[in-house]
């Protein structure tokens, strides 16, 4: 849907009269607005304006005798100014000219009194901003909301349910009318799950814009907002001097994410390139009945020679002696000889960077275009649930509606294979781990709607069918197995033997699921003849070799696991001590790590368009690799600004500020600190090299 070509925008006045308004309902994309009109007409809304609805912009209906108008934006409508936009950095560019200079540090850091926003332009049929006079005419469809806006009583919020989300109707409010979202008129609905029978419930359930929740939300937003927008520019501006490129305006995108992203790749190719591979070896002990243990660990290795930081044994020469002298016959101590039954849960619903990680894997996909199909499954067939989620829990109400959409997903099996067996097994009465409330959000886990899958080409179905088998998994309860555990010691040799033996399927009968198995299954051991403390020998050893190969460099798969995982990133050699490094990971294991479910595969895409990063290979094989011009970029920052863990902390602050447990303003202040400091750093350095 597009809003241009429309007779409101054409003749500049709508088809209909707005004498009276109730209420008015603002989506953040058209879609939505088709789900909020239907489900309001499903409740018996009366369509008034049904001949021209179109070129009004907005569906006029009448339910419970209210006059409400649906309309929507098409995202974020406003956009923030650019520094040549403000009369400070003109002056300063006027005044560079006449002094025969060029370089913006004597301009920088800025910090300008107000940050100025601007409408985003009208487009044109080939995508590009409409101009009249030579100037970006203002879009129509802003122009229709603000008016709208004006004329109604009520206002409600329909907007996604995250922070983005909420500024994007907020800043409406707050930058074009002047007044105040948290305003008694403002309400707020929460749409995270598009069928029919979920819409009709939430069109009814109003709660206000002005809540704590959706003000911190907001505050969280300007927050992140104005962050990253004062640091972009200001090193944008800053880096292109360094590079001298004679223009007027910062052509060189730079922000906290994207240093990030560019940082996790470097890291990853230098550690590829110093890697030298080598052997690591595994004494094995047979016994009698010719079970076989394996050399696990030294006591007191570590730091001992013939052993790497891991505690692997490197060293061929202390192998052969190991095993030399468990062949003579070195007796052995049974540590540990035990059998325990085991449980393992299902693994938790999706969230959308979960999803994009596993799917990209799996479907040979991008992640923008694993993000893509997502969408489509949520907004044009209305098959899952909100996909702007970091969360993998869901509310334990949720599991109320199991045996509804366990039902309904009967009519999804020939769409997914082995789904008719999993729900013949699925017991909607168990409660698995994923269904908890304090580890639910504003946002919760992907999740099939239960509607029939209808018109789906090959890759939707195939997402689909991943999220589904997910879901369904959460009732059929934990794989249960018995874990078998044969420990002995050979003088400060620790040997182990493991086996697992299933004895219950669980959520493993669904074959589609990712499966850990890190444990391993094992050849059989019995345990049974075996006591602790007792005295054992071996009737024979050898030597297994395991060849240990550079880590692989990454893919866009990777790189947004790692991204969502940015603790692992840490370095100790980062940190002055181990402790700090530590620190530091326990920390950012606590956010949603680098970018966020919106943003993560955008970033990834612009980062590569940047040419900071490129891509090497074909179809599955392909990898990433930081450029010339990225590790040029990197060189040039200081090392705070290029940790991994930079980023994540920030976006730590900011979801504290979505919580009320920090002021937005004493986060910008923070940025703001930061901010002098790097443009510092790097005019010192350029002075240094002049």
């Amino acid at each position: 849907m597009n809003s241009n070509y429309n007779s409101y925008q054409k003749g500049g006045e709508m088809a209909t009269d707005l004498t009276k308004l109730d209420e008015l309902w603002i989506a953040e994309k058209p879609s939505n607005q088709a789900v909020i009109e239907k489900a309001m007409r499903g409740l018996g809304a009366q369509w008034v304006n049904s001949s021209t609805s179109r070129a009004d912009g907005f569906v006029l209906l009448n339910w419970n005798g209210k006059s409400i108008a649906v309309t929507s934006v098409f995202g974020h409508m406003l956009s923030m100014v650019l520094p040549r936009g403000y009369e400070s950095y003109q002056r300063y560019v006027e005044q560079s000219k006449e002094l025969g200079r060029w370089d913006f540090f004597g301009f920088l850091p800025w910090f300008p009194p107000e940050l100025l926003y601007v409408a985003k332009p009208e487009l044109g049929r080939d995508g590009k901003p409409v101009t009249r006079g030579g100037q970006p005419v203002e879009s129509v469809r802003l122009k229709l909301v603000e008016q709208l806006l004006r004329k109604a009583k009520e206002v409600v919020n329909a907007c996604d349910t995250d922070r983005e989300g909420q500024l994007i109707f907020d800043e409406i409010v707050m930058r074009r009318l002047k007044q105040d979202p948290a305003a008694s008129r403002f309400k707020r609905v929460r749409i995270v799950n598009t069928d029919d029978k979920a819409m009709m419930e939430t069109v009814q359930t109003l709660e206000a814009n002005g809540s704590e929740l959706w003000v911190n939300l907001r505050a969280a937003a300007v927050a992140r907002e104005e962050c990253d927008f004062l640091l972009g520019m200001n090193l944008s501006m800053a880096v292109q001097s360094l590079v001298r490129r004679e223009r007027g305006a910062p052509s060189i995108g730079l922000g906290r994410v994207k240093i990030a992203i560019a940082v996790l790749v470097d890291q990853q190719d230098r550690q590829i390139a110093a890697f030298v591979p080598y052997d690591a070896f595994v004494p094995i002990a047979q016994l009698a009945d010719r079970t076989q243990l394996r050399w696990f660990k030294r006591l007191g290795s570590e730091g001992a020679p013939g052993f790497n930081a891991k505690g692997q044994l490197v060293d061929k020469v202390l192998a052969d002696r190991i095993v030399a002298d468990v062949a003579r016959g070195q007796p052995g101590v049974i540590t540990n000889a035990s059998v325990e039954e085991k449980g393992e849960p299902a693994p938790l619903p999706y969230s959308m960077g979960t999803l994009l990680v596993e799917a990209s894997k799996k479907l040979g996909l991008t992640v923008s275009e694993v993000q893509e199909l997502a969408q489509k499954l949520y907004e044009k067939h209305k098959l899952i649930t909100y996909v702007g989620t970091d969360c993998q829990y869901l509310p334990e109400n949720m599991h109320e509606r199991a045996p509804e959409i366990l039902h309904a997903l009967r009519f999804a099996t020939g769409a997914v294979p082995g789904l008719d067996k999993a729900l013949e097994l699925a017991n909607p009465a168990f409660k698995s781990r994923a269904f908890n409330d304090s580890k639910v959000d504003e946002h919760f886990a992907i999740t099939p709607t239960g509607g029939e899958p209808v018109g789906l080409n090959d890759a939707e179905a195939a997402l689909y069918g991943m999220i589904v088998n997910r879901y369904v998994a959460q009732f059929l309860g934990p794989y249960t197995y018995l874990s078998t555990v044969l420990t002995v010691q050979f003088g400060q040799d620790v040997f182990r033997a493991l086996a697992r033996k299933p004895t219950r399927a669980g959520w493993r009968a669904i074959s589609d699921l990712s499966i850990d198995d890190s444990e391993g299954a094992g050849d059989a051991v019995d345990v049974s003849r075996f006591r602790e403390g007792e005295q054992i020998q071996a009737v024979g050893a050898r030597i297994d070799v395991k060849r240990v190969d550079p880590p692989s460099a990454f893919n866009q798969a990777t790189l947004a696991e790692a991204m969502l995982n940015a603790h692992r990133y840490v370095r100790d050699e980062d940190y002055p001590t181990r402790a700090q490094a530590e620190e530091v990971r326990k920390v950012l294991s606590q956010t949603e790590g680098i970018g966020t479910s919106r943003t993560r595969a955008s970033a990834i895409t612009e980062v590569l368009a940047m040419g900071l990063l490129f891509e090497a290979g074909q179809g599955k094989k392909r990898t990433v690799h930081i450029s010339d011009i990225g590790r040029q970029m990197l060189g040039l920052l200081p090392s705070h600004l290029t940790s991994i863990a930079v980023t994540a902390q920030w976006e730590l602050l900011f979801s504290l500020v979505a919580k009320g447990q920090i002021p937005a303003s004493a986060v910008i202040d923070q940025q703001k600190q930061l901010i002098k400091y790097v443009v510092k750093f790097l005019d010192d350095n350029r002075r240094a090299a002049a």
